[in-house]
């Protein structure tokens, strides 16, 4: 279970074998400690969360929890399939866990620095309704168009808006409401004409 296209799910793969050598030590160690995927999943939530919470006084404190959140998110994968507890409903964990950013960091942006709301909450909204409109599409074996993520490069502005004390993620986020918002649309009408198409049952 993953919004991956076939292209990207390959690279994806071969990423992950060289992530899971890098951090082999790192595993190895937290199999010892008796820690779970999805543990290592929710504190890197929490790091996620410090993140938010933190205003420009803190800006380096922010970076730094972005970081743990960053590596929770890129270790939470390894542990699992090192354990052999990795499944779809970890999968779909995960999924979740990973969008979780592009909820908090635009509601903080509009706290900390008062980027625009309509554009935060448009931006929030179309990514996420796309995203899991991929993630349906991928099951069905639905082909989406490739599309652009900005998620990371959200996250960069982010941080780069708190050490600046000037807002860099509106424009950006705004920009991208418009494209998730179309990608959206493509997506919904493509899984649609999928069902649309297909040989109907018997009415009852």
């Amino acid at each position: 279970m993953d919004y991956f296209n076939e292209e990207e799910r390959a690279k994806q793969m071969a990423f992950a074998a060289k992530r899971d050598r890098l951090f082999s030590p790192v595993i190895t160690l937290l199999v010892s400690l008796g820690a779970t995927a999805n543990q290592i999943s929710i504190i890197g939530v929490v790091f996620l969360l410090l993140a938010c919470v933190l205003p420009h006084d803190y800006a380096y404190t922010a970076t730094f929890f972005m970081a743990l959140h960053v590596f929770c998110d890129g270790i939470d994968g390894p542990l699992a399939r090192r354990l052999g507890s990795a499944h779809a409903g970890g999968s779909l964990i995960d999924i979740v866990v990973d969008q979780l950013g592009v909820v908090f960091l635009p509601a903080a942006a509009i706290y900390h620095f008062g980027a625009w709301g309509p554009a935060m909450v448009v931006f929030s909204s179309s990514y996420l309704i796309f995203i899991a409109l991929a993630v349906y599409a991928n099951e069905l074996g639905v082909e989406l168009r490739k599309f652009i993520r900005s998620k990371y490069l959200m996250f960069l502005l982010y941080l780069g808006s708190l050490h600046s004390k000037n807002d860099m993620v509106t424009y950006f986020c705004g920009a991208f409401a418009v494209y998730y918002s179309i990608e959206a649309c493509e997506a919904l009408r493509r899984i649609y004409l999928f069902h649309d198409t297909r040989p109907r049952g018997p009415k009852y």
